[in-house]
């Protein structure tokens, strides 16, 4: 059966772009599905207090986990190019993943913060300083 192609160039560039891209992007999925993760529950806990303290819910604002999920996105992907191609024994893609990650939970624990009145992180740093 011959087969007439509407869009050759679909086939010649597309197909092998994508394929190409899914597999370089699949090493990356944990640490974006992580960060995704933790920016979620950010967002959930933004619109929590905003509904308990009667602010309205602006869509620009919460365009911010979406700029913030993208350029997490980036960087992942940058780290990840630079240990594949340049520094293979430094886990520069755990060391990025984390940071993201870290400051992400610094975000909840303000807002744990502002609904509950504690911060979990104080109550760490305040148990972990020695006495004098």
């Amino acid at each position: 059966m011959l087969r007439v192609m509407k869009y050759p160039v679909i086939e010649k560039y597309v197909f092998p772009f994508l394929i190409t891209s899914w597999i370089f992007i699949i090493p990356v999925m944990y640490w974006t599905t992580a960060i995704l993760f933790f920016m979620l529950s950010d967002l959930a806990l933004r619109v929590l207090i905003c509904k308990r303290n009667g602010i309205p819910i602006e869509s620009f604002k919460m365009w911010r986990t979406v700029y913030k999920f993208g350029t997490g996105f980036i960087f992942i992907l940058v780290a990840y190019a630079c240990q594949l191609l340049f520094m293979e024994d430094i886990p520069i893609m755990k060391i990025v993943g984390s940071f993201l990650i870290l400051v992400e939970l610094k975000s909840i624990d303000e807002k744990a913060k502002e609904i509950t009145g504690y911060s979990i992180f104080s109550l760490v740093i305040e148990k972990l300083t020695p006495k004098k």
